[in-house]
């Protein structure tokens, strides 16, 4: 009986095949990563969108309501309602109740004042101040419970409060309350609402959002 001898695979063959594997788990991994990265930022996207629907959502309601109070229809049986009257302190001026920053095009600062009792103290005047801080790029408000004054919002009433959104995700770009074209002291209002915001770690995401808000008191 003639034995042949049993060959393996030789150097160059061993090392071409090594190369090709190494091809295609380069590839594989290369894929996954980018389905991961993919992923990731669709996730960050959708989460930067829902945050600032959020904020953008909160801001329409307050200035819906601003100007209600439960006696409104009693001061206005008679006709105007006088200055002393309860509901006219809650009435929104398109000149007290936004303020524009030096240097700014547009208010970037809102005064929001509407009836709504407190069940923990039993107060019922609720005055909110939502104002941009261009600085640090971040949305606050401040919020009191006190009788509203008549007086026009300044710096100081813009600057203070807490924070409405973390910092760490998400920063606002610009913020602006303009009064829609053809608005007045009298007759139809309505506020343009407009906001920018990006993701807080990767800038290159970021978003802007429009929406027209009609106020609930017209001019008298």
């Amino acid at each position: 009986m003639q034995l042949k001898k049993c060959r393996g695979f030789s150097i160059v063959e061993l090392m071409v095949s090594m190369v090709a594997g190494l091809v295609v788990v380069a590839g594989a991994i290369s894929l996954f990563t980018s389905v991961i990265v993919s992923g990731n930022t669709t996730l960050m996207l959708s989460r930067l969108n829902q945050d600032v629907q959020v904020i953008t959502d909160m801001l329409a309601r307050d200035i819906q309501r601003a100007g209600y109070h439960p006696s409104a229809a009693q001061d206005m049986a008679s006709g105007t309602p006088s200055s002393s009257a309860k509901s006219t302190k809650y009435q929104f001026s398109t000149t007290a109740d936004l303020y524009t920053a030096s240097g700014a095009t547009a208010p970037g600062c809102i005064r929001i004042k509407y009836w709504d009792p407190d069940p923990a103290s039993g107060a019922g005047s609720v005055v909110r101040v939502y104002g941009y801080d261009t600085a640090n790029k971040l949305l606050k408000v401040s919020t009191s419970y006190t009788e509203p004054g008549s007086g026009a919002l300044g710096s100081g009433d813009c600057s203070g409060g807490s924070k409405l959104v973390s910092e760490t995700e998400v920063q606002i770009d610009s913020l602006s309350f303009a009064l829609v074209s053809g608005s007045g002291a009298t007759g139809m209002r309505a506020i343009d609402l407009a906001i920018s915001a990006s993701h807080a770690t990767r800038p290159a995401l970021s978003m802007s959002l429009q929406r027209q808000v009609k106020l609930r008191n017209d001019g008298y």
